[in-house]
């Protein structure tokens, strides 16, 4: 796996992971027919298109995060006492099922080569953005997650993004897995 040099030395891991699991998200969508993609087992889950082009939008919103740690925007909002701190040492995803914030819920079916294209476009742009890290450590960069209140720092934003990437491509093995599923 090929290091990209800007990044961070503290960032080269969690990036490493996020790769990973990207790739395994690929394999798991790549070839799937229209019907494949727009399969839907009930009205209350999400067909496999429908969670690709939520884990678009998560990429979108991790750069916004990102760009908006380095850009210091929380530098000045204090971290409430007792609270953890979720870091680059993260290691699974720390939710269980939630409700998708309504900017990451898709709103459309799109085609499944575009999701895979802006995929791959978002997924450049977020290394973009961490590659602008110049610090000595990401681990004292921290926000708050708008959707959950939970606390991460640079590299716990990476790794969560890649733990709710890996829930993903499991919910999508389970719908493939789904009996009737084409």
């Amino acid at each position: 796996m090929e290091t990209p040099r800007d990044l961070h030395p503290g960032l080269i891991g969690a990036w490493g992971f996020a790769k990973e699991v990207r790739q395994e998200l690929l394999a798991a969508i790549r070839g799937l027919s229209p019907i494949q993609w727009a399969f839907r087992p009930s009205t209350k889950t999400w067909c496999v298109g429908e969670v690709a082009e939520h884990l678009l939008l998560s990429d979108v919103g991790s750069s916004k995060m990102v760009r908006k740690l380095i850009r210091g925007d929380y530098r000045d909002i204090a971290f409430p006492e007792g609270t953890k701190l979720c870091g680059v040492d993260l290691d699974r995803y720390p939710f269980g099922s939630l409700d998708a914030p309504r900017v990451l819920a898709p709103t459309s079916l799109r085609d499944r080569a575009i999701v895979e294209s802006e995929l791959a476009l978002a997924r450049e742009r977020l290394r973009l953005e961490l590659g602008r890290f110049q610090g000595d450590d990401p681990e004292v960069l921290r926000s708050p997650d708008p959707a959950t209140g939970e606390w991460f720092t640079l590299g716990g934003w990476v790794k969560l993004h890649a733990w709710h990437e890996r829930h993903h491509a499991a919910q999508i093995h389970r719908l493939m897995a789904t009996a009737g599923f084409p």
